[in-house]
């Protein structure tokens, strides 16, 4: 009962391709008048998300809600016993793959456009505390990358 998440960005010309699998994420900045702001390429797979409850729906599965806590929902065999995983794709999860986990990618696609800045790709380590909007405010910071370092290291 274990996996790991995947995500993969891939440039050609003017276009960006991304492949994810998990709870990673690609966002890009995109310049809009005198701000920049987040857009996702890439979607958390976890049961919050209808579409991928529906998705796994047909494995008899079922989803608790999100506990009071603020932990994710998880997927459950009918029997509720395990594995009670928090996300509904993943890499190498053997297990997990009998109550409609997967591990076959979203794939999306964007064209690149002058307004198009940078893009940031990271974990759900990162995503999990910070929103997309504030990872690429905190790119555009010149000291970024120290209190980065100071944030993983700590």
């Amino acid at each position: 009962m274990s996996g790991t998440t995947a995500i993969t960005v891939l440039v050609v010309g003017d276009k960006i391709y991304v492949a994810n699998v998990g709870e990673s994420r690609a966002v890009l900045a995109v310049k809009d008048r005198n701000r920049v702001l987040a857009e996702d390429l890439s979607y958390d797979q976890m049961p919050f998300r209808e579409d991928e409850c529906e998705r796994i729906r047909i494995y008899k599965t079922w989803a608790n809600e999100e506990s009071e806590g603020g932990d994710p929902p998880r997927l459950w065999v009918l029997n509720g016993m395990y594995p009670g995983t928090a996300f509904t794709r993943s890499v190498g999860d053997c297990t997990a793959e009998g109550i409609g986990v997967t591990a076959e990618p979203e794939v999306s696609m964007v064209h690149l456009s002058p307004n198009h800045l940078f893009f940031v790709v990271a974990s759900d380590g990162i995503f999990e505390f910070l929103p997309s909007q504030a990872v690429v405010v905190y790119n555009l910071e010149e000291d970024f990358y120290y209190l980065l370092q100071t944030w993983i290291i700590s």
